[in-house]
């Protein structure tokens, strides 16, 4: 992080079964011996029992949101019901939810549609939302769900920082005008290294404006550190 200019990260948990495990307790050791450094999120299994308690619990904890993998935790929409507790839980804590949707995840592309999302977002307008992945590769339908609730915050990441992905300029043509808060950057490491991913997010057509909002500005607000 220092070699590549960031002083600050979300360091973010992580509960999808084969494809991916981070321990919250690892996480939340990082973040409180470098409180000025890393924001921690936590992963959440929504098959976890007592989740309304268990959500009560991280926010005592000082996580700052929580990650959900739904496509990965059993092909679960993120707007079936089981999930409910989670996200009124998030609500009144205040914690962000992140949603992660991309056509990776899930046995098929429905699980990256923006619609489960826009009903999440519409029932709790006071959570906020992140989106990982930005559902790619429903990118018009991503952007049109940022512009009708903006409590949705795309994190298009490795879709516009890995070259050569298609309609990758579209999130920094959105970022320069329509949507100029509402897209965030994210490194998606190890996928690449920092400094490459920064660098490739760079190389896209991003006003110096959205740049400034979108490495930071907004991330920044979004977190309440600002």
């Amino acid at each position: 992080m220092e070699e590549s200019g960031i002083s600050r990260a979300v360091v973010m948990g992580r509960k999808a079964d084969e494809y991916g495990e981070v321990d919250n307790e690892d996480i939340l050791e990082l973040a409180r011996a470098y409180p000025q450094t890393f924001i921690p999120f936590a992963g959440l299994n929504p098959y976890d029992a007592d989740l309304p308690d268990r959500v009560d619990a991280l926010a005592r904890q000082g996580f700052r949101g929580v990650c959900l993998d739904g496509g990965w935790r059993r092909s679960l929409y993120y707007d079936d019901p089981l999930l409910e507790p989670i996200y009124t839980g998030c609500e009144r804590h205040r914690l962000i939810v992140s949603l992660t949707a991309s056509f990776f995840v899930g046995p098929d592309m429905t699980y990256s549609d923006p619609d489960q999302i826009m009903r999440v977002a519409q029932k709790h307008p006071k959570m906020k939302i992140v989106v990982p992945h930005a559902c790619w590769p429903h990118v018009t339908k991503a952007l049109a769900l940022s512009m009708l609730c903006p409590n949705v915050y795309l994190c298009p990441d490795l879709y516009v920082h890995i070259k050569d992905v298609p309609q990758a300029d579209e999130f920094a043509y959105a970022a320069n005008h329509i949507l100029k808060y509402c897209i965030i950057y994210a490194s998606s490491y190890p996928v690449h290294n920092l400094a490459q991913s920064l660098s490739g997010w760079k190389e896209r057509p991003f006003t110096d404006e959205a740049l400034r909002n979108t490495l930071c500005g907004k991330a920044l607000r979004l977190l309440g550190e600002k």
